[in-house]
């Protein structure tokens, strides 16, 4: 069985740092900043918001299952 990981680098506003940045992809809606490392979820109301992720927050890998 094979494993690939398959994620998305996007810009967006980070709220933690405060700073326009690069958003690495960790789970569906989870996003790491790359200035800051901070964990935001990703909100989507007409616009896309990046907002601080707490404990609450489910972190889910997507991957792609060959085999």
């Amino acid at each position: 069985m094979s494993f690939s990981v398959i994620t998305e680098i996007v810009t967006g506003d980070c709220p933690a740092c405060q700073q326009s940045s690069l958003l690495v992809n960790v789970g569906y809606t989870s996003y790491r900043c790359i200035q800051c490392g901070d964990v935001l979820e990703q909100k989507v109301n007409g616009v896309i918001k990046y907002i601080k992720a707490d404990k609450n927050t489910k972190l889910d890998v997507r991957s792609n299952l060959d085999g």
